[in-house]
């Protein structure tokens, strides 16, 4: 009878974690080159600045293109040179990609030139 038990629970383990992989998502570094819409500086909590940068990005779904607003972030001494971007000029960096509920967003590892 025990063994039954152990098994039944190792089984709900299992099913519980069918359901919870595919809300983790493994983040992958790429190369963007995208046009800036909007610059946000604030403080976190902390005391941190950080800054928020929406650009947009074309997306094609099913053969349809079509431009979405993606939030890319700087952190710590990325900072003070991405709050110098300005409305309609290109952010080119090498960003960590993340996806979260079917939104994807990155963060800045390095500015380019």
């Amino acid at each position: 009878m025990k063994m039954r038990k152990r098994i039944t629970i190792f089984m709900a383990v299992i099913i519980a974690l069918c359901f919870m992989l595919p809300a983790m998502a493994i983040g992958a570094d790429k190369v963007i080159n995208l046009e800036v819409a909007s610059v946000t500086t604030n403080v976190d909590k902390n005391g941190t600045p950080y800054a928020r940068v929406i650009c947009n990005e074309v997306r094609s779904l099913q053969g349809t293109e079509y431009s979405t607003g993606i939030a890319v972030m700087a952190f710590r001494e990325m900072v003070e040179p991405v709050s110098k971007l300005e409305k309609g000029s290109v952010l080119k960096a090498i960003v960590s990609e993340r996806e979260y509920q079917g939104r994807k967003s990155y963060t800045i590892l390095k500015l380019l030139p």
